[in-house]
């Protein structure tokens, strides 16, 4: 092999990538990219300090959250514990965070989307868990064995402290780790704040065994609009692509300030031809012009809590747009496999365009 071409590394069937330096105010992070060949997945870890040095380690196992991290959703806690495990890692100079893409407890974006709808239409006195069950699904279909392979690629050997409130986490993870010969000293908690629109979720989880301090069975706000449960259907005049799920998304505007919230119907559309799922955001009018729709595309950089992601800076001017007029719709194409998207300072990634997406899959 040529000397001049990049050299990978591989450990059974991931593959390491390579790395991103992130400067952020309160630190230096490196996010690892990671693809598992053998499933068609792809992963990241977000270091900081050095993930090699024996002492003991804190570490978070975290499975995506596009609705909260991507689209400034508040209807759980995802975005925060995320952030907050990577500022507790920063303040303590050496962490590592598995970001897996396993996306509403492993089931997918359409399950996820269908059980916030299965929600609403019950004015939330069913539970996350329990729509879930109604469709025929266990509780959680999340599985950790990437851990393993990525904790060899990246030198980790010390023993691991998790920040999760998950004691089933805990235990599967510890299993997976054995197989590296890498010890679990315990767990430490990691929580966000309760809010009308997340305290539902955190009392069902509460429920089901999360180690929270959310005070018992809290009904969450309800969204503008009755919320009804339907199956699937093509968007009109395109069968081709079919509305898997709707429901309401209430989305925190960097314009509004923290406490602002406003609510945008959230659609999940599949692309029969394209074989792949995207986001449609929209507020007012109820038949929308697909030929003047705003497409925004997010890259994985774009999932994670660093400044200047060029996809979610986008996504908000259009929000904002759409909140200003009354009406309107963005539709988000989520590139699981855009490994390389440079911050918006860089001047290129992704970015906010309007009209029909050239080869984009865009609802």
């Amino acid at each position: 092999m040529s000397a001049d071409r990049p050299r990978f590394e591989i450990s059974k069937s991931t593959l390491h990538l390579g790395e991103h330096r992130v400067a952020h105010a309160q630190g230096v992070f490196d996010v690892h990219f990671f693809r598992d060949l053998a499933n068609e997945t792809t992963a990241m870890a977000i270091t900081v300090g050095d993930p090699t040095a024996g002492q003991p380690l804190l570490a978070r196992v975290h499975s995506a959250c596009v609705t909260s991290e991507s689209l400034m959703g508040r209807d759980c806690d995802c975005r925060e514990q995320l952030e907050g495990a990577l500022a507790t890692m920063a303040r303590a100079g050496r962490g590592v965070l598995f970001y897996l893409l396993q996306e509403g407890r492993g089931a997918g974006l359409t399950a996820k989307a269908r059980d916030r709808m299965m929600v609403q239409a019950s004015g939330n006195r069913i539970t996350t868990f329990e729509a879930y069950a109604a469709m025929g699904l266990p509780p959680d279909l999340r599985r950790y064995d990437l851990v393993a392979p990525m904790s060899r690629l990246l030198g980790v050997q010390a023993p691991l402290r998790l920040l999760t409130n998950n004691p089933e986490k805990a235990e599967a993870v510890a299993e997976v780790l054995a197989t590296e010969k890498i010890d679990l000293l315990g767990t430490e908690s990691i929580q966000g704040p309760t809010s009308p629109f997340n305290r539902d979720y955190l009392s069902a989880k509460q429920a089901s065994g999360h180690a929270l301090d959310a005070p018992g069975r809290l009904v969450g706000a309800s969204p503008p609009v009755e919320v009804r449960v339907f199956d699937p259907v093509a968007l009109p005049g395109d069968d081709r692509r079919v509305v898997t799920a709707s429901y309401f998304l209430p989305v925190s505007l960097p314009a509004t300030g923290a406490a602002g919230v406003e609510w945008f119907r959230m659609s999940v559309v599949y692309d029969r031809d394209r074989e792949k799922e995207s986001v449609l955001l929209s507020r007012g009018e109820e038949t929308l012009d697909l030929e003047q729709l705003a497409h925004v595309r997010m890259g994985l950089l774009d999932r994670l809590p660093f400044p200047r992601a060029a996809g979610r800076a986008a996504l908000a001017d259009a929000l904002q747009t759409i909140r200003e007029r009354g009406s309107g719709a963005v539709s988000i194409v989520l590139d699981e496999r855009d490994v390389a998207t440079p911050s918006a300072g860089d001047g290129e990634g992704a970015g906010c365009s309007h009209g029909p997406g050239e080869g984009d899959g865009a609802a």
